[in-house]
């Protein structure tokens, strides 16, 4: 009678796990397919100035740079100047930032004097407070 009684709790255990399973897996795609809908979107960057062989090519004696960014599901756009090379995140500048699409993702670095080979990197940080994307563009002077 125990090794009955032992085989049916066995059974039962393996039952439950088997029910519990399932429903997290459910569960667990439900929120990933929640999170890519809410994820944010960069659809395009552009300048002020133009692209030639993958890079912006900014003319000697400009002062500002405009970035025109066209983003989805984006709660706040961070700017950032990254020296190029291997291993650079770190000497990374924050050039701006913006938290309002009304009137257009944008921003204009004031670049007098500076002397240009970055990578421009845009941040796009989630409605949803749990996803960020980032795409880069080339800046260089002539």
């Amino acid at each position: 009678m125990t090794k009955k009684a032992f085989y049916l709790l066995l059974f039962f255990l393996l039952l439950l796990t088997a029910c519990t399973s399932e429903d997290s897996g459910k569960n667990l795609e439900t929120e990933n397919v929640q999170r890519k809908e809410s994820a944010p979107i960069i659809t395009s960057i552009k300048t002020n100035f133009p692209e030639k062989e993958g890079w912006v090519v900014v003319p000697a004696n400009s002062s500002d740079l405009t970035v025109t960014v066209e983003a989805t599901n984006a709660e706040t756009l961070l700017f950032w100047s990254v020296p190029t090379g291997t291993e650079t995140w770190k000497e990374r500048e924050l050039i701006g930032y913006d938290t309002s699409e009304s009137d257009g993702w944008k921003i204009t670095w004031n670049i007098a004097g500076k002397s240009l080979h970055n990578r421009l990197v845009v941040q796009a940080l989630g409605s949803d407070g749990k996803t960020i994307t980032d795409e880069t563009i080339n800046i260089t002077n002539e």
